[in-house]
């Protein structure tokens, strides 16, 4: 019986001074755990700043402006709206690029609209960053709005060109030179609404942007520019193996002109149920076809 009690004792010391498995596992996770904590995120996915802190101010209204190269057109009635009930809760800070001394708005100008045409209000909280000029505060403007509310089209692509992006510039130019004008609400001649098409568009091809955009100049001095005419005569154009330059095509295309082959466009769509860049460019060759006994054929088209 001593003996077995003996034996007892020896197992119940062993036991005490070996570490459980459980406590190394443990420790283990505890190393690896202090590891993984030396590189951080910033380090390991190289996260950028692409910019320094701004500065919090209380700035007069009256030295707050407005620039129009990024800045979008102002809703009369929305200044209305915040001037009428004024919430120091809904104004927040205002996000200001301090450059050469002076304070541009770069989110914030209904807000700051609104504040000058109540003489009860001076000075807004600001959140003011310097700014190197022009180009970054409408960058900046890009980033504050994209994705935390909506931005038209149009305004994204004036902000662009502000921001000396490349491709926004270019349809820019070519807009200006044909006398066409990008415009939220397009309903004179010569209008466009279509702009983040016309990015895209020229984006992935400048060569046959320009020629649908000249071709389209030319169809629609008294309509709008409408986009299944723009993504219609670019399909045409890059995917059917005939130029738009074509003569006889062009020829044809000018005498339907601009109306009928956005209405063949429509019908071609309510046919098959669905639209897309193929489906109106198919019903603008089956309109400027009729009557014709040598008929355009093009590839892929069922004309």
């Amino acid at each position: 019986m001593g003996k077995y009690l003996e034996m007892l004792v020896q197992h119940a010391d062993e036991k005490q001074n070996k570490p459980a498995e459980g406590n190394k596992m443990s420790e283990m996770a505890t190393v690896f755990g202090k590891q993984s904590q030396t590189i951080t995120k910033v380090e390991r996915y190289g996260w950028t700043v692409k910019d320094s802190p701004g500065e919090m101010m209380r700035l007069s209204k009256h030295l707050l402006r407005v620039h129009p190269a990024y800045q979008r057109h102002a809703i009369d009635s929305k200044v209305k709206m915040i001037a009428s009930a004024w919430s120091w809760l809904a104004c927040g800070t205002i996000i200001i690029g301090k450059r050469g001394g002076e304070y541009w708005v770069i989110d914030g100008q209904h807000r700051v609209m609104a504040a000058k045409s109540r003489s009860d209000i001076d000075c807004l909280p600001c959140l003011v960053f310097e700014t190197g000029g022009v180009e970054q505060e409408a960058r900046g403007f890009l980033d504050a709005n994209t994705g935390r509310k909506p931005v038209s089209s149009i305004d994204k692509f004036r902000a662009s060109i502000a921001a000396g992006d490349e491709v926004a510039i270019y349809v820019d130019s070519v807009f200006r030179r044909l006398g066409v004008v990008p415009r939220s609400t397009a309903t004179r001649a010569m209008e466009i609404k279509s702009v983040a098409w016309a990015m895209t568009r020229a984006n992935e091809n400048r060569d046959a942007f320009a020629s649908v955009m000249e071709l389209a100049a030319e169809l629609c001095r008294e309509i709008t520019l409408h986009e299944m005419l723009l993504d219609g005569l670019y399909y045409i154009h890059t995917s059917s193996g005939i130029s738009i330059n074509n003569t006889r095509l062009r020829d044809r295309l000018k005498r339907v002109g601009a109306a009928k082959l956005i209405e063949s466009a429509k019908r071609a769509s309510a046919y098959y149920a669905r639209g897309g860049a193929r489906i109106w460019a198919e019903g603008m060759i089956s309109e400027i076809n009729k009557g014709l006994r040598d008929k355009i054929v093009l590839k892929g088209l069922n004309t």
